[in-house]
């Protein structure tokens, strides 16, 4: 027996160094990896929580939720109040649509720990409120996002799931049984902006998960077609395109083309000349911050400034300058790569051919224009008035109608 505390000492030891193997192959994004190393953590010592913590929450991340379970249920059986075990598992209950198991965890980390837990309530709370969203208990929803937010003042996606709500309630199970929004009305709810879809939808019915990419320059002008085609039906005027990040250059120079507008790069924000109208184009809305700041210093000199994103990286709550139109709020991938877009005569280049490819695509027939303007009649609470482009707050949004 005296030889068996040394053992364990070192297979602690050892587990300790797979644990932070796995943080970094995980860091790394080489999550396969990551959790064969978090097993052997928990193989040599099987009651440590944090390891089976680790190894529970990449588990669910990638489909593996047999197994998610078994560790979220053995961290608990030595921890039984682990607030971290109780959150993980709420989390797969509630995917699985367990909704009831899901709100106890919940409710018993609130219970216990909201005094010392400060800001981290605030995912806790955040939970609670898409699970009564997911009930259309808008109420209830509201009251746990207020929570959230007097934990963590600031707290982007509760902001966001905040302003939601009003926009939420005019579809009739706006959350669907898994727990995830039809991307168009998650992009009306969170942003108040219009999606528009691309080539393979209707524009109206747009998938959960749409192509991640384009294969072709033709189907990038396809899906500019759509934000031309709206633009000329609500008559906007269009003096200028700015690029907003390097990736989105060529986009820039072909929208210029269909407006007969001048195109601006990504470092010329403050060369747009003061009075005009613009458009703001990013390609997938990589750095938020970045697009804010661009934005701000445009809507500063522009008469008005709409900004569309072909893609979007980020959730929509993490902007906080929204956009008012994208395509889809998925992350892109285009023809061509960051580098060939960063350098001028590339993306010029590129943007040229675009720009010919466009100028087919408007000449077939405009399939979805209608559609859309029929659907945002019905569901008027856009951050911007589609007739002039002008900023709406939220309580003007809701009076508007679109009359073409």
């Amino acid at each position: 027996m005296a030889g068996a505390h040394p053992n364990r000492f070192f297979a602690r030891v050892m587990a300790d160094q797979q644990y932070e193997k796995g943080r970094n192959l995980e860091e790394a994004g080489s999550w396969e990896r990551a959790l064969t190393t978090y097993r052997r953590a928990s193989g040599l010592d099987p009651s440590n929580v944090l390891y089976l913590v680790a190894r529970g929450r990449v588990c669910h991340a990638h489909g593996l939720e047999r197994e998610a379970e078994e560790c979220y249920a053995a961290a608990l059986r030595v921890r039984p109040d682990d607030t971290v075990a109780l959150y993980n598992q709420a989390q797969l209950l509630a995917a699985r649509g367990q909704l009831d198991e899901a709100r106890t965890n919940l409710d018993r980390i609130i219970s216990t720990d909201s005094e010392i837990l400060g800001e981290r309530a605030a995912p806790v709370f955040c939970k609670l409120g898409d699970i009564a969203l997911r009930r259309e208990e808008y109420a209830v929803a509201e009251l746990h996002f207020r929570k959230a937010l007097d934990a963590s003042p600031g707290h982007r996606y509760a902001t966001g799931s905040l302003a939601a709500l009003e926009r939420l309630r005019e579809f009739k199970q706006p959350v669907q049984a898994d727990g995830r929004l039809d991307p168009k009305v998650a992009v009306y709810a969170y942003a108040g902006a219009m999606a528009l879809g691309m080539p393979d939808d209707d524009g109206i019915v747009l998938p959960i998960v749409p192509a991640l990419g384009f294969d072709s320059l033709a189907e990038v002008a396809a899906t500019l077609a759509r934000f031309v085609h709206l633009a000329r039906r609500l008559g906007w005027r269009v003096d200028a395109i700015a690029a907003l990040d390097a990736e989105g250059q060529p986009l820039a120079h072909a929208l210029a083309h269909a407006f007969g507008a001048r195109a601006y790069g990504p470092t010329d924000e403050n060369a747009v000349p003061y009075g005009v109208t613009c458009v703001g184009v990013s390609a997938s809305g990589d750095d938020p911050a970045e697009i804010g700041r661009k934005m701000g210093s445009l809507r500063e000199r522009c008469t008005t400034a709409l900004l569309y994103s072909v893609g979007l990286r980020h959730p929509l709550w993490e902007y906080q300058t929204a956009p008012n139109v994208v395509s889809v709020p998925v992350r892109l991938e285009f023809p061509w790569n960051r580098g060939e877009a960063s350098a001028a005569e590339h993306a010029e280049a590129f943007g040229e051919e675009l720009a010919k490819r466009l100028a087919a695509a408007l000449e077939a027939d405009d399939a979805t224009t209608g559609a859309q303007l029929a659907w945002y009649r019905r569901h008027a609470q856009l951050n911007f008035a589609p007739e002039t482009v002008a900023p709406l707050a939220a309580d003007e949004g809701l009076a508007l109608l679109l009359e073409r």
